[in-house]
Formats: structure tokens, C-alpha cells, sequence
């Protein structure tokens, strides 16, 4: 007989759960109704932040440095953006942007089968 009161008990409280949710969405919905009201939204304007909000920000992607201060090999740059006052100070002096490239090639003792590792 208790497990009977026990499982009489759990259906009311799914009940009344239910019936909770319900009233918090008719809730919401009353409130949606005022502002829409209030502020004269239409569908277009949903449609637009529904659009809005799905849209996501991607991060830049991260790209390697092309370049590298010959005097401090910690300063890099990737070539994107404003130049680096360590390459414009290199380039008042008579250099060249070339003569910062990091060369991308394996160096001449590697063995093309040490680069697959």
C-alpha cells in the first residue's frame, strides 16, 4: 500500500511540474505580448535577431611568422598588420623586408625522411 501512495505521490509532483512550466511559459508569453506591444516589434525584427544571434565570431586564424628581427630572434612578425618598429627601424637603416624572411626550407642536413617524423 505505501508503494502505491509512493507512486500517486511522484505522478502529482510531474503534474504539477508540468503545470509549472506551463505557467512560467504563459508567463513569458504575456510579457512577449507587452514588449511587442510596447515597442511595435514585428516578425521582420525577430527574424533579424534570431539571425543575429545565430551568427557566430570566428577568431582570426593564427598564422605563422613570416619574418624575424636578425639582431633579437625572439621579435617575429607575420606579416600581417602594422610593421614592427624592429622592421621599419631595419628598413630606415638600408635594409630590406627579404632579408627578414624566415626561410621556410629544411636546413641542407636533414634528410627528407628525418622531415616526415
Amino acid at each position: 500500500m505505501a508503494s502505491r501512495s509512493l507512486d500517486e505521490i511522484e505522478r502529482q509532483i510531474k503534474a504539477l511540474q508540468a503545470e509549472a512550466e506551463e505557467l512560467k511559459l504563459a508567463e513569458g508569453i504575456e510579457q512577449l505580448r507587452l514588449v511587442i506591444a510596447r515597442y511595435n516589434v514585428g516578425l521582420s525584427h525577430f527574424r533579424i535577431a534570431l539571425a543575429a544571434a545565430r551568427k557566430r565570431k570566428r577568431a582570426p586564424a593564427k598564422s605563422s611568422p613570416a619574418y624575424r628581427n636578425p639582431n633579437n630572434p625572439a621579435e617575429t612578425w607575420t606579416g600581417r598588420g602594422r610593421k614592427p618598429r624592429w622592421l621599419v627601424a631595419a628598413l630606415e637603416a638600408g635594409g630590406t623586408v627579404d632579408q627578414c624572411r624566415i626561410d621556410r626550407s629544411p636546413p641542407p642536413n636533414v634528410l627528407p625522411a628525418q622531415l616526415s617524423l
